[in-house]
């Protein structure tokens, strides 16, 4: 019996040397399967790191050179490393490709106003590398980055026009990213060139003095507001704000609201609200609030939402408003409007859908 228990211990000693061989060498797998997937993801990372860099130097190029000759066909289109290595606008040695699991295309676009605007494409070869390959991207300073199967992702709009710059579509799993919502910027800063798709940071919105000299024939004025205590004659002038003039001549006026004891108007007029204590004369007026003036006279289209004249409004051309008032209306050409109050209204013809009072009528 004492030869038979020598042998099973024997056995027993050689089953848990196996056990143990095969607990190591599944660690020894399970160390280097971990340790391959953490390069892969590092590998996937700095291939996002390349590709960012890639789209920031199309985006130095949209800055630095002007591209509007090919972009006058309305399509985009695909820049070369080599052709961003020519214009300066990559860094030095930074790798031609992305890396051996994905490849990268990146051009400019239009972003809808005539400034030329960044994109880019990354297309993996290995699933679930999309992961790193973002974090790789907003590491090296992209501000977000879309998936080609995220319908929600606000960059959504510009992918028709990528796939049309590059001539095919893009892969259903790729990273695609615009320099209109994937490039940092600052909003507190003023850009010296017009930005893609952010035209304010391009706008100086601070106070402009004259120094109490006039200002005549500027050509076109844009401002957030303006306060003219002389004369002002402009070309044209684009005011978001107020219009506060004694006097003010233009051929085209865009304004949030204007207040102007006269007003004189040649081609057409355009603000939320105006308040003249003198006389308004204009070619053609829009105004989504409302029109008070002393006396009015349009000789072509007048909208407004409210229009008051204290004297005599005078109307050659068609025009419409929601409400009316009038000390004395003269309309020789077409009035719609939904309520009308007046002392007098002349017309050569007129049409009321709803109710009319009047004290007396002529010609009825």
């Amino acid at each position: 019996m004492r030869p038979l228990r020598r042998y099973r211990r024997g056995a027993g000693a050689l089953v848990a040397v196996l056990l143990l061989a095969a607990l190591a060498g599944a660690a020894l797998a399970a160390h280097y399967t971990a340790r391959d997937e953490a390069r892969g993801r590092a590998l996937d990372r700095e291939t996002g790191r390349t590709f960012a860099a890639w789209v920031l130097a199309a985006h130095r190029a949209s800055q630095e050179r002007d591209f509007a000759a090919r972009l006058a066909g309305g399509t985009g289109f695909a820049l070369t490393p080599a052709e961003l290595r020519a214009f300066g606008a990559a860094p030095p040695g930074l790798p031609g490709r992305s890396g051996k699991d994905a490849a990268f295309a990146v051009g400019i676009l239009d972003d809808g106003a005539g400034v030329g605007m960044a994109f880019g494409v990354l297309e993996p070869d290995r699933a679930g590398a999309l992961p790193a390959l973002r974090e790789g991207a907003l590491d090296a300073g992209l501000a977000a980055v879309a998936e080609a199967g995220d319908a929600a992702a606000p960059m959504t709009v510009r992918l028709p026009a990528i796939e049309r710059a590059l001539g095919r579509p893009v892969a259903a799993d790729a990273l695609y990213v615009t320099a209109d919502a994937g490039i940092r910027y600052r909003d507190d800063t003023l850009y010296r060139r017009p930005q893609p798709g952010r035209p304010w940071l391009n706008r100086m919105e601070t106070g402009l003095d004259a120094g109490g000299r006039d200002l005549a024939d500027a050509g076109a004025v844009t401002a957030l507001s303006a306060t003219v205590s002389g004369d002002a004659a402009a070309g044209g002038a684009t005011v978001d704000a107020d219009v506060d003039a004694a006097r003010l001549d233009a051929r085209s006026l865009e304004a949030g609201e204007l207040d102007a004891a006269g007003l004189a108007v040649s081609a057409e007029l355009l603000v939320g609200s105006a308040r003249v204590a003198g006389a308004v004369r204009t070619r053609s007026a829009a105004v989504s609030g409302r029109l008070q003036a002393a006396a009015l006279r349009a000789s072509g289209r007048l909208t407004a939402g409210t229009l008051a004249a204290a004297g005599t409004a005078t109307i050659t051309g068609a025009s419409s408003v929601r409400s009316l008032e009038g000390e004395t209306l003269a309309v020789t050409g077409r009035l719609r409007a939904r309520r009308i109050a007046a002392t007098g209204a002349y017309g050569p013809r007129a049409r009321v859908s709803g109710a009319m009072t009047v004290t007396r009528c002529d010609g009825c």
